[in-house]
């Protein structure tokens, strides 16, 4: 099947202000100009903190950091300090000639500086505020850690996952990368689809609270399933419900070893030489398997492995149909052909630093043209934008009236 590479896409028209900084906001305004709409990056003289974190090449062409390149492909910028009053009047001005602002400002910042939803809400009802911070917005469902400061590591730990990820004994340890504020990013970018699709139902807006910790929870979701249903916490790195279902060695290298299910314990049994375990019932279901793990099933496969290479393992488990895996490195991804087929890395152009190689979108489909990604914005290299929204912002509202 041919995906589309000639029709618009899907955002095509919509635009967006965003009030945003390092990586969650960035993420789903990214995401949104990916998908074609019109991201207008609202920054402070200063710009986005990501601008100056180091290396930072520079040329005639401006200067550039590969940390901010990576989350602000396809935008435009303009400076605009809200925190004075002339860009708060200019804001305002500009909501009249948007549809959806994004912010991951601290919770009430908007609001301190009279440019909550309820205001904007009264400039254009069918605007959509999206707002993503640590623990939530005060006008919308408001508790105990709402005005705390948050990192994604805050994230990480307050929400379980620095504890339920790593090995049990081991001290917590939080994923290597921002999990939670690229996961918040990306739900900020479906709760705007969500949205806008409503308002084409309902012709007024909302104001959206994505929640770091509220995302965090979620993507716990196993470990807190499992300890709501049998008042126990889980292993770490390892699946109540299922096993062997974990990494394990081989002579060479790294396997993962994926058995869920019954069915798939019966083949893997019958791979690894050991068919009468198939009928023993201290394994008879993935939980009793987990349970039984270290004592009984851990030392028998890793004497199978070990004296096996990567390349044997998955291919013996690959042919009996148990699910596998080599375990890759991050370099691994630049040569893997599955990613390369799968449009998983891509060349953003830069004007300093040439091209920066980047994680591409996951979503695809056949009405979605290919990604076809531009270059992260100079700031305040789009500061004309603003006058040019203005000017048509009339006969927008006009349009909007006339479709109601």
């Amino acid at each position: 099947m041919v995906i589309a590479d000639h029709i618009d896409p899907p955002l095509s028209g919509v635009r967006v202000l965003a009030l945003e900084n390092f990586v969650a906001g960035p993420t789903a305004s990214m995401l949104l100009a990916d998908w074609g709409a019109e991201v207008l990056k609202l920054e402070p003289a200063g710009g986005d903190s990501y601008r100056g974190f180091p290396p930072v090449e520079r040329s005639d062409a401006g200067e550039s950091s590969v940390w901010f390149a990576r989350l602000n492909r396809g935008k435009k910028s303009a400076v605009l300090d809200i925190g004075k009053e002339e860009g708060r009047a200019r804001f305002l001005e500009l909501i009249g000639a948007v549809d959806v602002v994004v912010q991951n400002l601290r919770p009430g910042t908007l609001g301190r500086l009279g440019l909550g939803y309820e205001r904007l809400s009264e400039i254009n009802p069918r605007i959509i505020l999206i707002s993503i911070s640590g623990f939530g917005q005060p006008d919308v469902l408001p508790g105990p850690y709402t005005s705390m400061p948050a990192f994604d590591l805050i994230g990480q730990a307050m929400s379980g996952i620095a504890f339920t990820s790593g090995q049990d004994g081991d001290p917590p340890a939080p994923v290597g990368f921002p999990l939670i504020d690229t996961a918040a990013g990306d739900w900020a970018a479906t709760a705007t689809l969500l949205a806008l699709f409503q308002r084409e139902r309902t012709g007024v807006g909302q104001h959206v609270d994505v929640s770091m910790f509220d995302v965090g929870l979620h993507l716990n979701e196993y470990a807190i399933g499992a300890f709501g249903w049998t008042g126990k916490t889980p292993v770490r790195g390892r699946l109540a419900s299922s096993a062997p279902f974990e990494l394990l060695q081989a002579r060479d290298g790294y396997v993962a070893v994926a058995v869920s299910g019954e069915p798939i314990f019966a083949r893997f049994c019958e791979v690894i030489g050991r068919p009468d375990l198939i009928g023993d019932a201290r394994l008879a279901n993935g939980t009793l398997r987990s349970q039984a793990m270290d004592e009984l099933l851990l030392p028998i496969i890793e004497e199978w492995m070990s004296i096996r290479d990567v390349e044997e393992v998955l291919a013996v488990l690959g042919a009996a149909g148990v699910p596998s895996s080599r375990v890759q490195t991050v370099e691994d991804l630049f040569s893997d052909p599955h990613v390369a087929a799968r449009r998983m890395i891509i060349d953003v152009p830069d004007p300093v630093l040439g091209r920066v190689r980047v994680a591409g979108n996951p979503l695809t489909s056949t009405a979605i043209p290919p990604l076809a990604p531009t270059a992260a914005p100079q700031l305040g290299a789009d500061n004309d934008v603003i006058d040019e929204w203005l000017r048509d912002a009339e006969p927008r509202r006009n349009q909007r009236g006339q479709s109601a």
